[in-house]
Order: C-alpha cells, then sequence, then structure tokens
C-alpha cells in the first residue's frame, strides 16, 4: 500500500480506519489474483475535497484508486472488513468509510 502522492495525509486517521487498511490491500490482493499484480494506491485520506459532511475530514475515510476489477475489489472489500463499513464504487476510485450507525 502506498499513497499516490505527498499530498496524502493518512496521519489525521481513525486509529480503526488505519488498522483496516492491511485487510484493504489483503482484498486488493485477493481481487487482483484475477488479473494480475499492482500496488494499491490511495488517493485520498484525511485530506482532498469532500462532500461538508464527508467522513474524510473525521479521520474515517480512505478513496483506493481503481482501474478494471472495480467490482471484484469491492466484493472482496464488503467480506474482508464486514459490518460497520460501507464500500461505495465510484467513478473513478472505491470510497471506503468506517461508519457506526
Amino acid at each position: 500500500m502506498k499513497p499516490k502522492d505527498a499530498s496524502v495525509n493518512l496521519d489525521g486517521l481513525h486509529d480503526e480506519v488505519k488498522k483496516a487498511l492491511p485487510l484493504m490491500e489483503l482484498a486488493r490482493a485477493a481481487a487482483l489474483q484475477l488479473l494480475g499484480h499492482n500496488d494499491m494506491i490511495v488517493t485520498s485520506g484525511f485530506d482532498g475535497k469532500h462532500s461538508a459532511t464527508s467522513l474524510h475530514y473525521k479521520g474515517l475515510a480512505v478513496d483506493l484508486r481503481t482501474r478494471d476489477f472495480t467490482d471484484e475489489w469491492a466484493r472482496y472489500l464488503r467480506n474482508a472488513l464486514g459490518s460497520g463499513w460501507d464500500v461505495v464504487v465510484e467513478p473513478d476510485h472505491i470510497h471506503v468509510e468506517l461508519d457506526r450507525k
């Protein structure tokens, strides 16, 4: 796992989200077994421009760059992270947030 560049701030993330990053990487690796191997790229953590109520600003969400295996990765993420997490497929990334409703 690596951030896309120095603009991605993972320091402000909630501890539970930080601890889940390896699970997200395992889900990515499982999906990639179908298609090949590339690094997981985090495009946003506790940074970027999001809606005013976004959980990014509370350190409870990350965005993961996607390519051609988006639906498979999202399925693996949902299974790996379990309840309390929302996995939303966006046009150019997967938004993953800890949502304790």
